[in-house]
C-alpha cells in the first residue's frame, strides 16, 4: 500500500506556463513536475519571469479539471465589481502602512465580508507565497481585474510603487463604476416607460377590448374605421398566436444572431457615437474612458503601445478599435497621437488639441488628466441632457398611442348616444 502511495505521488504532471525571458521576450511551454510550486521553483532557477502556470490538458482527470473550472467560473461570476473596489482599496491601505503583500491578502480574506471573496483573496495569497508575481496572480482572473489593472500592477512591481498603484486603481475603478451608474440610470427610465407603455396597450387590447366587442357589433358596417382596425388588432392578438408568437421568436432570434455578428456590431457601435439623442452621452464615455486611462498608464511608465492595446478593451466599440489600430500603427514606425485623432469624427476637436499641446510639450499624462475631466463634466450635461429629452418623447408617445385606443373605443358610444338622442 505504501509502494502504490509514493508511486501515485512521484508520477509526473505536465504544466503548460507562460512566462518572460530575461530580454523581455515571451516564452511558451510544457514542463513536467509533481506539483504546482515545483514547477515555479523550476522555472524560476531557469531565470524566466513567470506570467501564467497551469495544469496540462492530459495531466489530470477530467473530473478535477471540470471541478476546478466549474468553482473558478462560480467565483468569477460570484465576484461583484464592488468587491474588486474593496479589494484594490484595502490592499492600497495595508502597504502603505507597511504591511507585506502576504499579510494584507490574509486580512482581506479574515475580514471579507462573503465567503467566496476571501476564497478568491486565500488564492491569490497562495500562488504569491509559491513565487508567482502579484500580477501574475492577478492575471488568472480576467474576469474579475481588467487588463488596465494588471498592467499597472505589472507596472508598479518593476517600481516599487505597489501601495500608490493599487490606491490609484481602485480610484479608477470606482470614477468608471460610477459613470456606467449614471449611463444605465439615465437609460432605465425610458426603458421603465417603454415597457409600461407596451403592457398597458397589451391589457386594452387583450382584456378590455373584448368586452366593448358585443356593443359595437350592434353597428355593424356603421363602426369607425379605427374602431374596426382596433378590433382586428384584437382578434389577432387573442386567436393569432399561432402565427405571431412563432414569428416574434424567429424575429427575436434574427436580432440576437444579427446583433452578435460582425455586421450587427458595427451597426450598433455606429449608432451610439451618431444618434441624435445617445451619440453625446457615448461620445463623451468613451473619451473620458481612454483619456483617463491613458493618463494613468503613461503616468506609471506602461509604454505608449501596450497602453494602445489596452484601450481597445476599456472604449470597447469597433469604430474606436480601427482608431485604435491606426494608432498603434503609426505610433510603432514613430509618428504622434494627435494627427490620427483628428481623422475621426468621434473624438471631439478639443481632446485632439489637448492632446497635441500635451505632445509637444512633454507632458502628455497630465494633459490627458485634464482632458478626462473635461470629458467627465461633459457627460455628466449630457446624461441630463438625454434623460431631459427622452422623458418627454416618451409621454407625448404614450400619450397619442393610449388616446388613439381611447379614441377608436368611445367614438361607436359617441355614434350611438347621437342615434338615440335623435330619435
Amino acid at each position: 500500500m505504501l509502494a502504490a502511495t509514493n508511486t501515485q505521488e512521484n508520477i509526473l504532471q505536465k504544466w503548460n506556463y507562460k512566462a518572460r525571458k530575461t530580454g523581455g521576450e515571451m516564452s511558451r511551454g510544457v514542463l513536467e513536475a509533481n506539483s504546482h510550486s515545483e514547477a515555479v521553483r523550476e522555472l524560476r532557477r531557469q531565470g524566466l519571469a513567470i506570467l501564467e502556470v497551469q495544469l496540462g490538458d492530459s495531466s489530470a482527470p477530467v473530473g478535477e479539471k471540470t471541478s476546478a473550472n466549474t468553482r473558478k467560473r462560480k467565483l468569477e461570476n460570484a465576484f461583484r465589481k464592488e468587491d474588486t473596489v474593496s479589494f484594490c482599496s484595502q490592499i492600497a491601505v495595508m502597504l502603505r502602512t507597511g504591511v507585506t503583500l502576504k499579510e494584507s491578502l490574509d486580512t482581506f480574506a479574515d475580514q471579507a465580508a462573503r465567503p467566496i471573496v476571501a476564497e478568491l483573496a486565500r488564492a491569490i495569497r497562495d500562488d504569491v507565497c509559491e513565487g508567482e508575481d502579484f500580477s501574475s496572480a492577478l492575471a488568472k482572473w480576467p474576469k474579475i481585474f481588467p487588463k488596465l489593472m494588471i498592467s499597472l500592477v505589472r507596472a508598479a512591481e518593476v517600481s516599487g510603487m505597489l501601495d500608490e498603484m493599487m490606491a490609484r486603481v481602485a480610484k479608477d475603478l470606482a470614477k468608471q463604476r460610477k459613470t456606467n451608474r449614471q449611463v444605465k440610470g439615465a437609460m432605465a427610465y425610458p426603458s421603465i416607460m417603454l415597457i409600461v407603455a407596451v403592457l398597458a396597450v397589451a391589457v386594452i387590447l387583450t382584456a378590455v377590448m373584448p368586452r366593448f366587442a358585443p356593443l359595437f357589433a350592434v353597428q355593424g358596417d356603421k363602426l369607425p374605421l379605427p374602431t374596426k382596425m382596433l378590433l382586428g388588432i384584437s382578434d389577432f392578438i387573442r386567436f393569432g398566436w399561432m402565427y405571431w408568437a412563432p414569428a416574434l421568436v424567429v424575429t427575436g432570434f434574427g436580432c440576437w444572431y444579427w446583433m452578435k455578428s460582425a455586421m450587427g456590431r458595427q451597426a450598433i457601435d455606429k449608432a451610439k457615437l451618431t444618434f441624435p439623442i445617445i451619440g453625446p452621452m457615448f461620445r463623451h464615455l468613451y473619451v473620458s474612458r481612454f483619456t483617463g486611462t491613458m493618463a494613468t498608464l503613461l503616468s506609471a511608465g506602461v509604454p505608449l503601445l501596450e497602453v494602445v492595446r489596452i484601450l481597445k478593451d476599456v472604449t470597447n466599440n469597433l469604430c474606436y478599435n480601427a482608431m485604435w489600430k491606426l494608432v498603434e500603427d503609426r505610433v510603432s514606425h514613430g509618428g504622434e497621437l494627435a494627427p490620427t485623432f483628428r481623422e475621426f469624427k468621434f473624438v471631439p476637436r478639443n481632446v485632439a488639441a489637448i492632446i497635441a499641446a500635451g505632445e509637444k510639450s512633454g507632458r502628455l499624462p497630465e494633459v490627458l488628466e485634464t482632458a478626462a475631466q473635461v470629458a467627465e463634466e461633459d457627460l455628466e450635461v449630457s446624461l441630463k441632457s438625454a434623460t431631459s429629452m427622452v422623458e418627454p418623447i416618451l409621454i407625448v408617445v404614450m400619450g397619442v398611442v393610449v388616446g388613439g385606443i381611447a379614441s377608436a373605443m368611445l367614438m361607436p358610444i359617441f355614434n350611438m348616444s347621437k342615434m338615440i338622442n335623435s330619435h
